[in-house]
């Protein structure tokens, strides 16, 4: 909860010349609306003829009672407007935050450079290609490094998902070069010829505040969690 004391004062500077200019003149305008008002029926009034008409001493104490009940509900508004205003520059204030970190926090994953990955491969006397050696790098041009890091190559024209070996760290301004040769080849339904293939590499880490990252070498960015969803269904490779 705001005070009313330091919050409010402050809010009084910030607030523009012109407004409070406004404000008090509105303030100006209504005290003589309301003096001028009880000035007309404190003279229109008559009393009753068994009564004694009132004396000007009764006339102010009522009057003073009424603008004692106006000036406190005055105050209470000028109160409240100032609270929401305040409540309405701290939402912003917190919005202005938060986009802050998110944009800071992404330039952990932004600094991380995934080249998609060259395929060799061969096809047997029947035509049926196979692919038997991956190749893929990354580079990590941040300031930290990054963990338990994971490679899953999507072949194209309907081909597997390739779960490469993970390398546990990347520092900073490290480099990581995957070349994975496989015992058992692949099989590969695509028509194209393996050699000019170039995959789509996701990357999945953790970075040094142990949130979970995922990037593509097309350049997308998302966060994701441990165990990384994008491990799901993908083939172990190299194959044994």
């Amino acid at each position: 909860m705001l005070a009313l004391d330091g919050t409010c004062h402050d809010a009084l500077v910030k607030l523009d010349r012109k407004t409070w200019l406004l404000a008090a003149g509105s303030v100006a305008l209504i005290v003589l609306a309301l003096a001028l008002f009880a000035a007309a029926i404190s003279a229109a009034y008559r009393a009753p003829s068994d009564e004694e008409q009132p004396k000007v001493t009764d006339w102010m104490q009522a009057w003073g009672s009424i603008a004692g009940v106006v000036a406190g509900l005055a105050a209470a508004g000028a109160a409240t407007a100032l609270l929401l205003h305040e409540w309405r520059r701290a939402e912003v204030a917190e919005r202005q935050l938060a986009e802050e970190r998110a944009e800071s926090a992404l330039s952990v994953p932004r600094a991380i450079v995934v080249l998609p990955a060259l395929l060799s491969g061969g096809a047997s006397p029947s035509g049926e290609q196979h692919i038997y050696e991956v190749e893929t790098a990354i580079y990590n041009h941040g300031s930290t490094g990054v963990r338990n890091v994971a490679f899953i190559v999507s072949l194209p024209e309907g081909g597997p998902r390739l779960l490469l070996p993970r390398v546990a760290m990347i520092g900073p301004g490290g480099r990581g070069q995957i070349k994975e040769k496989s015992g058992k080849p692949v099989p590969y339904p695509g028509p194209s010829k393996i050699g000019t293939l170039e995959a789509t590499v996701t990357v999945c880490f953790i970075d040094h505040t142990n949130q979970a990252w995922q990037i593509a070498s097309d350049g997308e960015v998302s966060r994701t969690t441990e165990p990384y969803p994008a491990e799901e269904r993908a083939v172990t490779f190299p194959l044994v």
